[in-house]
């Protein structure tokens, strides 16, 4: 069988795809792969032919529309770069999963992930192809898990995700036509949600039960839970991040990577801060925020630049400098330590907690590290992911933006830096699925067994 996968987004929206993709290229199927132009290096690290698919997310993600229009007090400002934002890059992958399935000749399913789904599921309609869609966390109506702080009761939690439901509806429904109509299709009524149960495609939920329980129960074998996805260990070898015994740093935006190891070891386990694809506002506060946070709390912290410029973030030196350190502002490179990408699976183990937005790679590789966490969230589905997390007693959640404010980050580190909170952490990690099963039972949902 032949399996395209459109895949759009950050690099936490693409990569648990791709461990997918390698489990179905090993049994033997052909696998076509479509990524945002930024990440076609990463898969291609892999060992994946891939092409680029929509538009490059990295310049989404720091652009206006997201880092000040998204967050502009003004109500109508907000709500158009929301829409905006929705369908951004919409046309771009409409017209080059198009061009990619008729290169190939053809495929038995299209396989995207949350972003793109209604330009994905569009083509698969227009082509008769199978649809299958790969969720990082509870996107549909349900009774268990509530999108909202502070929403209690099966009840209360299915009416505020069905009103969530017509609000995306609202804000896409044009988009979404226009699509189908560029696609030879006609106009449709009914929300995504509705026409792929309709059409009988697949939805993998590609979280843990064990922090949805009851969602097995209720949605059933068409939205199957099969733990987080993720690379295996040669997969991420390949990828040469700090951490994962390659020559490391391939990704690396700020400082050295050279002797982390000895780094790690010649010390207490440390505190990971890393936010990934998430544009932090002020690098240098940031900084400052987790130098102060470690200097009262008398720990170290490991922070990881992710698709953020640390270069200028130290005052009175030319950034990390050349062992990879936070110098400047009086910071000792001793106890903070700056570095670029990082192999989660190989360095989180060895630190004690986990300062993330929340997203969909960060989130679980910090559980399965057993860790405790401050989720420094942003929008999305992090806010949610914070919410499991302290309802599991393993976390607390803040919005990013505070973090840099005095004392918040101390604050929200002490809560989470205590031994009965890391006992917590330890016992939920070692009853999440293996990520091996995972990406199997995701593998097999996709092919129908």
């Amino acid at each position: 069988m032949r399996h395209v996968f459109a895949l759009v987004g950050s690099r936490g929206d693409v990569q648990p795809a791709l461990a997918v993709a390698l489990d179905l290229r090993r049994r033997g199927h052909e696998v076509v792969t479509g990524v945002a132009p930024n990440l076609v290096p990463l898969a291609v690290r892999l060992g994946l032919d891939a092409v680029p698919l929509g538009i490059d997310s990295a310049a989404l993600l720091g652009s206006d529309l997201v880092r000040r229009d998204m967050r502009s007090a003004h109500p109508v400002r907000r709500v158009r770069a929301l829409r905006a934002v929705a369908s951004a890059g919409w046309d771009e992958l409409r017209t080059g999963l198009a061009a990619l399935l008729d290169d190939v000749g053809g495929a038995d399913t299209v396989v995207t992930g949350l972003l793109g789904q209604e330009v994905a599921a569009a083509v698969a309609e227009r082509r008769g192809l199978r649809m299958a869609a790969l969720h990082y966390c509870p996107v549909r109506a349900n009774g268990v898990v509530s999108p909202v702080s502070g929403v209690r009761g099966p009840r209360t939690t299915r009416a505020v995700w069905t009103l969530g439901e017509r609000v995306r509806w609202g804000l896409t429904r044009r988009a979404e036509n226009e699509q189908r109509a560029a696609l030879g299709l006609g106009g449709t009524r009914v929300h995504l949600p509705t026409r792929l149960r309709d059409a009988g495609a697949v939805e993998v939920q590609a979280y843990d039960p064990a922090l949805a329980p009851g969602l097995v129960d209720e949605w059933g074998p068409r939205r199957p839970l099969t733990g987080f996805l993720a690379l295996d260990g040669a997969a991420r070898a390949r990828l040469g991040e700090a951490g994962s015994g390659a020559d490391g740093g391939a990704d690396a935006s700020a400082g050295a990577t050279a002797g982390l190891d000895a780094w790690l070891d010649g010390g207490e386990p440390p505190v990971y801060v890393g936010f990934g694809s998430m544009p932090v506002a002020d690098p240098r506060a940031l900084l400052a925020a987790v130098d102060a946070a470690c200097a009262e709390l008398g720990v170290r912290a490991l922070v990881s630049a992710g698709w953020n410029d640390f270069s200028g973030a130290d005052a009175g030196s030319n950034g990390a400098g050349s062992d990879g350190g936070a110098r400047g502002a009086g910071r000792d490179p001793d106890r903070v330590r700056l570095v670029g990408a990082v192999d989660h699976a190989a360095v989180l183990p060895r630190c004690r907690a986990a300062v993330h937005h929340g997203g969909a790679g960060t989130t679980p590789a910090a559980l399965r590290a057993g860790l405790p966490a401050v989720v420094g969230w942003y929008s999305a589905d992090q806010p949610m992911w914070g919410d499991l997390l302290r309802g599991a007693g393993v976390g607390v959640a803040r919005r990013a933006s505070t973090l840099t404010q005095p004392g918040v980050l101390t604050r929200a580190l002490a809560e989470v830096l205590d031994e009965t909170t890391a006992a917590r952490a330890a016992a939920l990690g070692a009853r999440l699925v293996p990520p091996d099963r995972a990406v199997a039972a995701a593998a097999d949902a996709i092919l129908g067994g």
